[in-house]
């Protein structure tokens, strides 16, 4: 079999600025189709009823057909050269005017070719450029008809041009400033989409960090806790060790699977694909499994009726007691922690306080992110988070998360 060297895919995968390129080029050819209409419609509609007698001008019929035509014809650059075809319109209505031929039916050669060159000067330039300009070739005319006027007696001559022009640059300028106008609002809207795409990153990042930062410090922390156990035991008491050893095994176990599932999560396309999220009804097997390792009791109470909350507070109300009870299980070993998560009408109240264990409870503000953690995660959500010492030595931290922050939430 043989195959294309040219695939569907392949064909239809073409390089930007190739299409880019394509598309300007179907835009310009398109522009200059329009201007060629419209000189050989200028051209036609005003030169063609002198040419063909309805208008009797002065001149003869050859110059009247290439008075028009040189008029009209530069039109069809316009758009590319605007003040070049205005200086050669101007010269060959000034050229005819003294040459006594009239190619219009109109007095000093009126027609729409000056106002239409005029207005594409006032829509391509800024007033600095546009307006002398344009007011140099509407006086150059007027100074044209007047010379004429003294020289040929016989052919009526005005400033008609002049007072073309004045309308035709204002409704330029106008269109100008309109066409500058949206181009700056589209470039607002872009830089306001390039910051929420930003803003959505850093978001990302910022929840990402915080989740692991989650499981890292309450995997290691048991992890240094036990291996400690393991090390000071492993000569006297082999089955406590072996204890030790085995939930370091577990508790790594269940950090690489959490890991993993952040890495789900964070190529997962879609996000019905995300694994499941633990929430407050984690926390008891959490309370359990730090209870059983032996370093820290951990004492969970509900006050007010459990209830069904959004996930972004089910999350934050798991991860916040998580780390609070890992910094219990960092700084007060043999500590009594008590987490107390209290179900109000309008917001979710968690209380982690500890007893202060065999030293003094010591605040770990500095020694990492914890406490900035679940200030972050409470502010997030519109809430607050305390941290500080219990009035039995120990170290309490408290946490509050509205409901009437989220969609659906009491008012």
């Amino acid at each position: 079999m043989v195959l294309s060297s040219q695939s569907p895919t392949a064909e239809h995968a073409r390089e930007p600025w190739l299409v880019r390129t394509e598309t300007r080029l179907g835009t310009e050819r398109a522009a200059m189709l329009v201007d060629l209409v419209i000189a050989i419609g200028c051209f036609a509609v005003f030169t063609g009823p002198v040419l063909s007698g309805v208008a009797d001008r002065h001149g003869s019929p050859a110059a009247q057909a290439v008075f028009g035509a040189l008029a009209a014809a530069p039109l069809i650059l316009r758009r590319n050269r605007p003040i070049a075809v205005l200086v050669c319109v101007t010269v060959v209505l000034v050229a005819a005017v003294l040459a006594g031929v009239q190619f219009t039916p109109f007095v000093s050669d009126a027609g729409p070719v000056f106002p239409i060159a005029v207005y594409t000067v006032a829509v391509r330039y800024r007033r600095s450029v546009s307006v002398p300009v344009s007011g140099a070739a509407a006086l150059i005319t007027a100074i044209g008809s007047a010379v004429a006027l003294a020289t040929n007696s016989g052919i009526d001559q005005d400033a008609v041009q002049l007072l073309l022009a004045v309308p035709a640059w204002l409704i330029g300028d106008a269109t100008r400033g309109r066409r500058e106008f949206q181009r700056q609002v589209g470039e607002q809207e872009r830089r306001w989409e390039d910051e929420r795409q930003q803003r959505r990153r850093a978001e990302d990042r910022l929840r990402l960090s915080r989740d692991v930062h989650d499981i890292v410090s309450h995997s290691l922390s048991m992890i240094a806790v036990r291996s400690g156990i393991a090390r000071l035991t492993f000569d006297d008491n082999p089955d406590e060790a072996r204890r030790a050893l085995g939930t370091i095994e577990a508790g790594s176990r269940e950090a690489l699977a959490d890991l993993r599932g952040v890495l789900r999560d964070i190529r997962s396309v879609d996000s019905r694909q995300a694994p499941p999220a633990p929430g407050l009804a984690e926390l008891s097997a959490l309370a359990a499994q730090i209870s059983d390792d032996g370093v820290v009791s951990v004492i969970l109470t509900e006050e007010g009726v459990p209830r069904s909350y959004p996930p972004a507070i089910d999350l934050s109300g798991y991860r916040i007691v998580q780390e609070a009870v890992t910094n219990v299980v960092k700084h007060a070993p043999g500590a009594t922690a008590t987490v107390v998560i209290s179900h109000r009408a309008s917001e979710l109240v968690l209380t982690v306080a500890d007893d202060g264990g065999r030293e003094a409870a010591k605040s770990p503000g500095g020694a990492g992110l914890g406490l900035a953690g679940i200030g972050e995660r409470a502010e997030l959500l519109g809430g607050d988070a305390t941290a500080g010492r219990g009035p039995d030595g120990g170290f309490t931290v408290r946490a509050r998360l509205p409901l009437s922050a989220l969609p659906g939430g009491p008012e």
